[in-house]
């Protein structure tokens, strides 16, 4: 059986390329540099976490110590940045200890601090709704560095804590879609990444 053997030869064009042919290539290019202008995000789910918690009373209220580690997500870092205040939720609950039902709720709190980000000054306003403080700050993570402290929040009164019962403290942080715009609320309704919430802290009251 005989092979023949094919040969493809290519030819360089002698035609030089004109100026309206590299206007694509220049398009290109500006789109690029546009791109390289805008905020970069690093891509994260985001991460709430209680780090430590204590309680103590002082002047006759139970009150909450601690810190919290708060890593937003990619999408709310976006949402931030495009002008939505987003609203970080502490939630506290007192239970007394039942032996044969469930533990009873006795009081439960929230605290709400507000996260906004102002573009023309490019400031991380805090602004923590219970006692209507405000303060800004250069970074994010210095924003959320101070929204993981948690200094002094009243709890329950020391007199409605029976010395012979057992109760629970319990505690965690979310980052709360109640408080979104109403129809952020629902074109978001499908992000998982904007359902941060830590995992509940319990204390034993003693």
């Amino acid at each position: 059986m005989q092979y023949m053997r094919l040969t493809y030869s290519c030819r360089r064009s002698n035609v030089r390329p004109n100026a309206q042919s590299k206007l694509p290539f220049r398009f290109l290019a500006a789109s690029v540099g546009c791109l390289l202008m805008l905020p970069v995000f690093a891509d994260t789910a985001g991460r709430f976490e209680i780090a430590n918690a204590d309680f103590r009373v002082e002047n006759g209220m139970w009150v909450a110590d601690g810190r919290a580690d708060l890593e937003l997500s990619t999408e709310a870092q976006q949402a931030l940045e495009n002008g939505v205040t987003l609203t970080i939720q502490y939630q506290y609950t007192v239970s007394r200890s039942r032996d044969f039902w469930p533990d009873k709720l006795i009081v439960e709190h929230t605290q709400n601090i507000q996260l906004q980000y102002l573009s023309l000054s490019r400031r991380y306003v805090v602004h923590d709704v219970n006692t209507d403080e405000q303060e800004s700050y250069a970074t994010l993570f210095s924003a959320l560095r101070q929204i993981g402290r948690i200094r002094n929040f009243p709890i329950i009164a020391q007199s409605l804590i029976a010395p012979d019962e057992r109760y629970y403290i319990s505690m965690r942080v979310v980052l709360s879609r109640e408080k979104l715009p109403g129809r952020l609320q629902i074109l978001l309704f499908w992000q998982d990444n904007l359902d941060l919430e830590s995992e509940w802290f319990r204390w034993t009251l003693k």
